[in-house]
C-alpha cells in the first residue's frame, strides 16, 4: 500500500519496482487483488488540500 500512496498507480509500475506477479503463477491470483486496492485508492485517495489566503488588500 506504500508504493500506492507514493503514487505507483499501475499494476505495472508496481511489476517493475516490486517485483508482484513474477512468482509462479505469474499474477494470475494477485492481480485482480492489487488492481482492486489500486481502484480503491484512486476512488478514496487523498484529495488536494485547500491553502487559506490572506486577503489581497486593494491598492
Amino acid at each position: 500500500m506504500t508504493a500506492i500512496r507514493g503514487g505507483m498507480l499501475t499494476f505495472e509500475a508496481l511489476r517493475r519496482e516490486l517485483g508482484v506477479g513474477t512468482g509462479n503463477c505469474k499474477a494470475k491470483r494477485c492481480r485482480p487483488k492489487i488492481e482492486e486496492r489500486i481502484k480503491d485508492h484512486k476512488a478514496t485517495g487523498p484529495r488536494p488540500v485547500e491553502v487559506e489566503q490572506e486577503p489581497v488588500k486593494p491598492s
